[in-house]
């Protein structure tokens, strides 16, 4: 199958502001007018599993496009954000396998992927069913979500309470993975981990290199 190693395993990187719907710390919600800033006002730096990784993101007419960008890697994603959700219209992705090997593909969707619903509250779950477009392939793509619940997580940046959230991603290109993340108020992603399950290309790709599991974890926030 023509598909890039990384396909279907991102889909986490752009800064979400939580936003509090009461007193009750169990009622830390994501609402529509307090997700991220929308332009270049700050840098995100990761340690992950590529290496050091930072985040960008910039306005595109209507479209926020993330960036995140590691020596050998390439992810770049362009969103809609809407009252009732975030949607993803495009994704590129690149990695470089080995010294001569690399992979890169764009995605597309007959409808936007809804990354997930807004607004969010511990406690609420989310489906999308789609059809991507990749490497002149058609796959169909199952999307369920969930969000876990708040935790304080302390990472290199500070620590932070934080939304937990769970993203069941699978494809008829044999392919299951689990995204777990953390996100917190006024920064976004603060960490997360990518577990690849499944066949094909992707779980050839995973056996070879050793990728059974990616993660990210926020190392420093710079303001531009």
């Amino acid at each position: 199958m023509k598909r890039s190693f990384i396909c279907h395993i991102l889909l986490i990187f752009f800064v979400i502001t939580i936003k509090d719907a009461s007193s009750d710390k169990n009622k830390v919600a994501i609402t529509s007018n307090s997700y991220f800033p929308t332009n270049n006002s700050k840098t995100l730096i990761y340690k992950s599993t590529f290496g050091e990784c930072i985040t960008t993101y910039t306005q595109d007419g209507e479209l926020t496009i993330s960036l995140s960008e590691a020596d050998d890697f390439e992810y770049r994603q362009s969103l809609n954000i809407k009252e009732d959700g975030i949607y993803i219209t495009e994704i590129y992705q690149y990695l470089k396998i080995f010294l001569f090997i690399k992979k890169e593909a764009i995605s597309t969707y007959g409808k936007p992927l809804l990354r997930f619903p807004l607004p969010l509250l511990p406690g609420t779950e989310w489906k999308w069913e789609g059809e991507e477009y990749s490497d002149d392939e058609k796959y169909n793509v199952k999307v369920s979500g969930k969000v876990l619940g708040t935790e304080f997580v302390t990472t290199k940046a500070g620590t932070f309470e934080a939304i937990k959230l769970e993203t069941i991603v699978e494809s008829s290109s044999e392919t299951k993975n689990k995204v777990t993340e953390w996100i917190t108020d006024g920064v976004g992603l603060l960490k997360a981990k990518i577990i690849i399950d499944g066949g094909g290309f992707m779980g050839f790709m995973r056996d070879l290199l050793g990728y059974g599991t990616i993660e990210f974890e926020l190392e420093e926030i710079k303001n531009n």
